[in-house]
């Protein structure tokens, strides 16, 4: 339950000796945490662990091992299988293991009249339904060496629904980074158009709180122009690392093209965190010129009709649109709205945010 310690009556009476917890309140507490967990966690690019669960072979705690022996004999597939109690997983056994404990001269003398629920761990992988692939497939590879390639049992709403094989994690969480490095901008390593769009939809069509920012660096082509591509690349890497650096709260973070960015929150209040972006950005923004250029406060380069002019030094516009006081149903509406609000934050001088 990630808890140690427990105090309060809703746990017990105070008492001199620390005791297990009810079964029924264990449970509620795990239930909240798996709720909270699930509303705290976002991650469509990689599915969950739910999409790829089996049913499984299980078995009830009072079954006597010579039964189970004698149906896994004969069903060369069965390669472990899940104790189940009222619908709750309570125990795990590989095949190797039923083995070895009738193996020997008298193990299957000893045991085989026995009941498995004498025998089987509780020291299995457990995981909820909604749970993304690439979460389970790290908690997978922590386990022991002598556990590494069992499959992971899955719970929904603290009910066992079934099983993933190792074999069927891994291939999904290849195929998905597969997907997101093909998807992906070669510059930033960011998420591209792809994914982007798959987190907006995910957000709007959903009922939990977001807040999407767009990021647009101003002068941009100007700078390009003047300063080659190259010196433009390394702007726009200081640009993404800089969003990064500031995401502490498990932000997705694309990479539009060229000079746009986004970051998806799943909270409202991005104040703070748009105002860190733009005061790193402009404590930096002169490192990428030339002495004379920011002595000047300008630069220059040609504008959209080939024609030398003066730019201001880059800057960071930033619009953002959370579901605070609108909810979005259609992703047409949300599209005209932030288009809106982009048009107006790039007018205006400076590095500048606004969030509607």
């Amino acid at each position: 339950m990630n808890v140690d310690l427990v105090q309060g009556y809703f746990s017990d009476i105070p008492q001199e000796l620390l005791i297990d917890i009810e079964p029924e309140k264990s449970e509620l507490i795990n239930m909240y945490h798996t709720k909270k967990y699930i509303e705290k966690t976002k991650n469509t690019a990689y599915p969950i662990i739910g999409y790829f669960s089996k049913k499984g072979t299980c078995f009830h705690p009072d079954e006597k091992i010579n039964n189970i022996y004698d149906i896994v004999k004969v069903n060369p597939i069965i390669t472990d299988f899940t104790i189940v109690e009222n619908d709750i997983a309570v125990g795990f056994m590989s095949r190797a293991e039923l083995n070895e404990l009738l193996g020997g001269q008298y193990g299957y003398s000893l045991h085989a009249g026995r009941e498995i629920r004498q025998f089987i761990k509780d020291n299995f992988l457990k995981v909820n339904y909604n749970m993304p692939v690439d979460q389970v497939s790290r908690l997978a590879m922590q386990r022991n060496f002598k556990y590494l390639y069992n499959p992971v049992v899955v719970e929904k709403d603290g009910k066992y629904t079934g099983i993933v094989t190792v074999k069927d994690l891994l291939d999904s969480c290849t195929k998905v980074d597969i997907e997101i490095a093909i998807h992906s901008n070669p510059l930033t390593g960011l998420p591209g158009n792809l994914l982007i769009e798959k987190e907006i939809s995910s957000r709007i069509f959903g009922e939990q709180p977001y807040c999407i920012l767009y990021f647009d660096l101003d002068n941009f082509k100007a700078y390009n122009d003047a300063y080659s591509f190259q010196n433009g690349d390394k702007l726009l890497d200081f640009t993404a690392k800089t969003i990064k650096k500031h995401a502490l709260k498990n932000e997705f973070i694309g990479h539009i093209g060229g000079d746009d960015f986004i970051t998806i929150c799943d909270y409202h209040d991005c104040e703070d965190f748009c105002k860190t972006i733009i005061e790193e950005f402009s404590s930096n923004i002169n490192s990428f010129y030339r002495e004379e250029d920011v002595k000047n406060g300008y630069f220059i380069s040609r504008n959209r009709h080939g024609v030398k002019d003066s730019f201001p030094l880059a800057s960071i516009s930033i619009a953002g649109i959370s579901n605070k006081s609108k909810m979005y149903q259609d992703i047409n509406e949300f599209s005209n709205d932030i288009a809106k609000l982009k048009k107006k934050c790039k007018k205006l001088q400076g590095s500048y945010f606004e969030i509607i």
